[in-house]
C-alpha cells in the first residue's frame, strides 16, 4: 500500500443527488485508489457509482480584495446590496473564489455560480467616453480653421 501524498479525490455518481466524493487515502501496490468506506479502505472501482478520481482543489493562498465587489440581488423585494470582496481564495488549480462576509462577520466562500450574485471590480465600469481635446489642439496648430473640426456635439467633423 502506498500512502496518497498528493490531495486526491474518487466521485461517485448519486443518482438525483449532487455527485458524492471522497478523499483517496491510499493506492494499492497496483495503483487502483483506496477509500474509506464503512470503516475500512476499499477500492473505489468496488463502490456503487464510481465515476473518476481526479486532483483535489486545495486553497493554496488568500490575498486581499484588492476593491473588488460583490452585488447580489433580492428578487422578491426588487433591491440590490454590494459589498466589498474580503479577500480572494486561490486554489491549487489556479481558480479563485471570491471571500465576503456574512451578518456575523463571518467570511464566506462565495459560489462561483450564485443566480442574483456579479463580482466586479469598479475600474471595470466603462465611463463615457468624450472627445479628446489633444484632436482639436493637433488640428489648430496644423492651420485648420476652427469650423471645420468641431460639430456642436463636439467630435471632429473628420479625422
Amino acid at each position: 500500500m502506498i500512502p496518497a501524498t498528493v490531495p486526491t479525490e474518487a466521485i461517485f455518481d448519486c443518482g438525483r443527488l449532487p455527485d458524492k466524493s471522497l478523499p483517496v487515502r491510499a493506492w494499492n501496490d497496483d495503483g487502483e485508489p483506496l477509500v474509506l468506506w464503512r470503516n475500512e479502505l476499499q477500492r473505489v472501482q468496488n463502490i456503487e457509482g464510481f465515476k473518476e478520481v481526479r486532483e483535489r482543489r486545495q486553497i493554496v493562498g488568500v490575498v486581499p480584495g484588492a476593491g473588488w465587489m460583490t452585488e447580489w440581488q433580492d428578487p422578491s423585494e426588487g433591491t440590490s446590496f454590494a459589498d466589498p470582496v474580503v479577500a480572494w481564495a486561490v486554489y491549487s488549480d489556479g481558480d479563485a473564489r471570491a471571500i465576503d462576509t456574512d451578518a456575523d462577520g463571518e467570511a464566506v466562500l462565495l459560489s462561483p455560480i450564485a443566480k442574483h450574485r456579479r463580482t466586479y471590480h469598479p475600474g471595470q465600469i466603462r465611463k463615457p467616453r468624450y472627445p479628446a481635446r489633444r484632436h482639436r489642439v493637433q488640428r489648430q496648430e496644423a492651420g485648420e480653421p476652427r469650423s471645420r473640426m468641431t460639430r456642436l456635439s463636439g467630435w471632429p467633423t473628420s479625422m
